[in-house]
């Protein structure tokens, strides 16, 4: 499996760059998924006719599925790779349940319907999903499970102990879906731990009132119709408590592993990628504080233009950290890490020479990124921050020293014809912002970059600034793949403006001290001293 994972495209774990082929894929194993629940159903099977309707009762399910998920549109979440992960998950939790279904009657004191349903790993795949994918989709997959479960129970279950598996399989795997999502820290995992134990135990003791009588065949109402057993609450308890929290702990384990298998980040990952003890961020702090310093307010504007759009704030911000890493490789050529404009090493050198160690920066920070295991989408935002643009300024030089050597030519001052400038070797090679967040740091960067030119600027100066790097962007087609709309363009000019501003601003000029009331002081304090001293 790690082999076929590392075979799948990178652009493969991004929705948005879906194409038939992986459709395809992506059909392919969600029907493997269907078989592999098949063979696990029919293995509790007692007669032929109860292998086909559980057969027909997956294949009818899982196309009324199919169907749901693409009328919600959610399938446009959906990856190779996340459907890998769906099915997978969801296997795993079914193959689990089915499991516990088979020591009824097997292991002593294991025969009470109201504890089978206790036992049963309700949050598992759901809590999964929802961690690493979103909300909705763990939704969706609690849905799945709850479904897909029916067909698993031995063949004498009680058809009231299915339909309660029913309603708290899909209650538990929603709730928990819609606490666990988009967690920030591992422990709150725990906390969908807590709320499935909450809902299976309130579900199973207090709702649906199963208390076995002593048979496995009978079952009893608690509460209105029962009388209460204070070992029986006391065991129901500790099996809810202790199954959840034992899957929490199993998620919360899981989790590093499968996202290196799948390659699919979690918003935890993504704020571990923002620790400054990261190898490539402490480097980039030593030989390069300079651009570390820019990669800080790229962040932060970053940041605040995400949060502005609705973009992702956290993803936005760690790309804009990473953005300008290749400039570890040589960084006493970047303006940020020169202290003397007048003193700068590419004095020694042509425009061509300048502009493939500035270009190169992207192509060498491509590199330090993959080396390094950073996530697909770090990587392409730093092969993307600059698009197709040019490196003006050696551009710019260039085209002067061919008018130059071309006008001495003409005069008969010199014997050779200069050759044209080749733009291209001053052009970065691309692609264009292809996402949202991409899109807000190449701005970002533009912005920050050409802001801290200007010296004592008035709100009018980063205005205009502003407004003119992104009319410039936007006539050049930098930003028309990006899906940034011209109300989130307009949204993050007021963003950046508010943050360079705030960045800008002057301190109030504190009066020096006269020299009447130093001299004061200085007698006042020894006065102080002799006193002390007498």
């Amino acid at each position: 499996m790690t082999k076929l994972l590392k075979n799948l495209k990178p652009h493969g774990d991004n929705p948005g760059n879906r194409t038939a082929g992986s459709s395809n894929v992506m059909l392919g194993i969600g029907i493997l998924g269907v078989i592999a629940l098949c063979f696990i159903a029919c293995s509790t099977a007692a007669s032929a006719w109860s292998a086909v309707f559980r057969v027909v009762w997956l294949v009818l399910t899982s196309v009324g599925l199919i169907l749901l998920a693409y009328l919600s549109r959610l399938q446009q979440q959906l990856t190779v790779r996340r459907m890998l992960l769906l099915s997978s998950m969801i296997v795993a939790q079914l193959l689990i349940m089915n499991g516990v279904c088979s020591l009824k009657g097997l292991v002593p004191g294991f025969y009470l319907e109201g504890q089978l349903l206790l036992w049963l790993p309700y949050a598992l795949a759901p809590t999964i999903l929802a961690v690493m994918i979103g909300r909705r989709l763990g939704a969706f997959t609690a849905l799945c499970c709850t479904i897909f479960g029916v067909a698993m129970f031995p063949e004498a279950t009680d058809t009231s102990v299915i339909l309660n598996y029913s309603a708290v399989s899909f209650v538990t795997g929603t709730v928990c879906a819609l606490v666990s999502g988009r967690v920030h820290k591992r422990e709150h995992i725990l906390r969908a731990g807590f709320v499935a134990s909450a809902i299976v135990f309130t579900s199973v003791y207090l709702l649906l009132g199963l208390e076995a009588s002593g048979s496995d065949k009978e079952i009893a109402l608690r509460g209105l119709h029962g009388g209460f057993n204070l070992s029986g609450f006391t065991l129901e308890l500790s099996i809810t408590v202790g199954v959840n929290f034992v899957l929490a702990a199993l998620i919360g384990g899981m989790m590093p592993a499968l996202e290196r298998l799948f390659n699919i980040s979690t918003p935890i990952t993504w704020l571990e990628w923002a620790d400054m003890n990261h190898p490539l961020l402490k480097k980039l702090q030593i030989v390069a504080p300079g651009t570390f310093h820019h990669s800080l307010l790229v962040q932060r504007l970053s940041e605040a233009g995400a949060e502005a759009i609705g973009a992702d704030v956290t993803r936005a911000g760690v790309c804009g950290l990473y953005h300008d890493i290749g400039k570890i490789s040589n960084p006493q050529y970047f303006a940020e890490n020169i202290p003397d404009p007048t003193n700068t090493p590419h004095a020694d050198l042509t425009p061509e020479a300048s502009a493939r160690i500035i270009t190169g920066h992207v192509t060498e920070g491509v590199e330090l990124a993959e080396s390094h295991g950073l996530n697909i989408r770090i990587i392409n935002v730093i092969r993307e921050h600059h698009g197709v643009s040019t490196a003006y300024f050696f551009y710019r030089k260039a085209l002067d020293l061919y008018e130059e050597e071309k006008a001495k030519f003409e005069e008969g001052l010199i014997d050779t014809c200069p050759e044209e400038v080749d733009k291209s070797i001053f052009t970065y090679k691309g692609p264009i912002p292809q996402t949202r967040e991409s899109g807000i740091v190449s701005m970002a960067d533009a912005v920050e970059s050409a802001t801290r030119s200007l010296q004592h600027p008035t709100e009018e100066d980063i205005r205009n600034m502003i407004n003119g790097i992104f009319k410039g962007r936007i006539l050049d087609g930098h930003l028309q793949d990006c899906g940034l709309t011209l109300g989130e363009i307009e949204k993050l000019k007021e963003s950046f403006f508010a943050t360079i501003r705030t960045m800008h601003h002057n301190r109030i000029a504190y009066p020096k001290p006269k020299a009447d009331d130093a001299t004061a002081a200085v007698i006042e304090l020894r006065k102080a001293e002799q006193k002390q001293e007498a």
